[in-house]
């Protein structure tokens, strides 16, 4: 099943909710993906948890997140 590609506004969010809550230790990519649709309940009804997760996954492999 394809994913849905994150539109850049949510990836700015994301990256800015990454960088302000998890910037000493990035737990697993679910429990992310779980807590900012929760500080961004709308980007979650819009784009879902399997997408959000995914990008997370995808930005983890390729080393965008610069997360000790």
């Amino acid at each position: 099943m394809p994913q849905l590609k994150l539109p850049e506004h949510v990836i700015s969010d994301l990256d800015r909710f990454i960088y302000e809550i998890y910037s000493q230790y990035l737990p697993n990519s679910l429990l992310v993906a779980q807590a900012f649709i929760l500080k961004y309940p709308h980007h979650g009804r819009v784009y879902g948890l399997p997408a959000i997760n995914y990008e997370i996954e995808q930005r983890i492999q390729e080393g965008t997140f610069n997360i000790s």
